[in-house]
């Protein structure tokens, strides 16, 4: 996960340029210290550190980087019947 603190001007811009990366599973706009989170799936630390050095992040004026270990549980829709 990245969490990224961008200029309110750029929010979108910056938004939609992350989302037309293969890497990039999810972008949103949010509240916090960060107002921008994105889900990268990255195959490894190299590929990690090729997106973010390479990937688009030329607006944002800070960022996070919170590596996934494991996931318990992911979130989707409810499917009746399943």
């Amino acid at each position: 996960m990245l969490w990224l603190n961008v200029a309110p001007g750029e929010l979108d811009a910056t938004g939609e340029a992350l989302s037309q990366h293969p890497e990039v599973r999810f972008v949103a706009a949010t509240t916090g210290r960060a107002n921008l989170v994105v889900a990268v799936a990255a195959t490894d630390l190299a590929a990690l550190y090729e997106f973010l050095t390479g990937g688009g992040m030329d607006r944002s004026v800070g960022i996070e980087v919170t590596p996934i270990l494991t996931t318990m549980k992911r979130t989707g829709l409810v499917r009746a019947g399943v």
